[in-house]
């Protein structure tokens, strides 16, 4: 890919459900996922692969018991919880994970480890709502389960190839040329198609230079920002005539479901993942602005992400916040995922010390400071 002119960020691998191979069957010897754990750390380093999705935790005893356990030891995990919708006692495991996740870099050590200091575990955590297989965007990501039964496909003991993007900067090049709302449908999706097809026959040419055990599974069409100048969506969004003042405002939600619509329909591309709109406040140099400005809120995302994706994405709320509050906002990105059969997540940094209105002070390349968002 590098050698056709594109920029290959990471390489990323992801497994299928955790529970199915952590712990032999009936095994409850949390030591045994330790050192599963620690074999599978040493040999990502070895081959230098910095980012491992290992799936969802599927029950109560996966969520509470595994998923703290795998973000604490090593930075190069990510995992999920598994909520349905209504499932409160589901909502409820995954909220009291996302806090214990929070405090596991108040430790004596001098300095707290880098990957869980000022909360930021749960960068690599989320409750993950009606998630489909194959999505190539992390914490969510999972492979297909060996469990599946009747529904296995012949590809689920294959190694599989998805491709995520970071493509704001085109999404703002896109959008300006499109100016209107009424023209996403043609222009906008016209040229996504155009961006995307090279790539796309490249990965099947890789494919097939290949051995047989490894399948093409797609792109995820998304719009992801990129902390770059210009490369965030919110902005780009604003680029249409429609949304009126800033995003999230009037037009916000009609550009929203346009812009989906078009990714989930791109002529010639063979799509995998969410495809939908990513706005994951502290990845989007904009989003956090608003954030900062306290023109934007919690309920305002929920409200775009029922047209869209990808749910309620790194957002900052109070290191005090209960596991109350958090069941709550986790089973309304499950109710609307449920009800309109769409992946959703909902990944939150409770900022230790931190309350409504504070800035964030995360010290990691991959994030932008924004200030705290209220959970009422």
């Amino acid at each position: 890919m590098t050698k056709a002119g594109y920029e290959v960020q990471t390489l990323r691998i992801v497994t299928n459900p955790f529970g199915e191979w952590i712990l032999p069957e009936n095994e409850e010897d949390v030591q045994v996922a330790r050192t599963r754990l620690m074999e599978m750390d040493a040999i990502l380093d070895e081959c230098g692969i910095s980012f491992c999705s290992l799936g969802p935790g599927m029950n109560l005893n996966e969520i509470t018991k595994l998923c703290p356990m795998i973000i604490q030891s090593s930075g190069r995990f990510s995992c999920s919880a598994n909520v349905p919708p209504a499932n409160v006692e589901a909502a409820k495991a995954a909220a009291a994970c996302i806090i214990a996740i929070s405090h596991m870099g108040e430790t004596n050590e001098e300095p707290s480890p880098p990957h869980l200091a000022g909360g930021l575990g749960n960068f690599r955590f989320c409750a993950a709502c009606s998630c489909a297989e194959n999505i190539p965007f992390f914490p969510a990501a999972k492979a297909e389960s060996l469990h599946d039964g009747e529904n296995k496909s012949a590809d689920s003991n294959r190694i599989g190839l998805a491709v995520g993007l970071e493509n704001g900067a085109l999404a703002r090049h896109l959008l300006t040329q499109t100016q209107s709302i009424g023209r996403v449908g043609t222009i906008f999706r016209e040229g996504m198609a155009d961006a995307l097809l090279p790539l796309q026959t490249l990965c099947q040419e890789i494919i097939a230079e290949s051995d047989a055990k490894t399948h093409y599974l797609g792109i995820d069409t998304s719009l992801n920002p990129s902390l770059d100048e210009g490369g965030s969506v919110a902005e780009a969004i604003e680029m249409l005539e429609e949304v009126g003042g800033s995003f999230g405002g009037r037009g916000t939600l009609a550009a929203a479901a346009a812009i989906t619509t078009s990714l989930q329909s791109l002529p010639g591309i063979q799509r995998t993942g969410y495809c939908g709109l990513m706005l994951p406040v502290c990845e989007d140099s904009r989003l956090a602005q608003l954030g900062e400005r306290a023109e934007l809120k919690i309920s305002q995302l929920l409200s775009i992400s029922s047209v869209c994706g990808v749910g309620v994405d790194t957002v900052p709320v109070p290191g005090d916040c209960t596991e109350k509050e958090l069941t709550s906002l986790i089973l309304d990105v499950a109710g609307l995922a449920g009800r309109w059969n769409k992946s959703l997540s909902c990944r939150v940094f409770p900022h230790p010390n931190c309350s409504v209105g504070d800035e964030t002070s995360f010290d990691s390349p991959y994030l932008c400071n924004s200030k705290v968002f209220s959970l009422e």
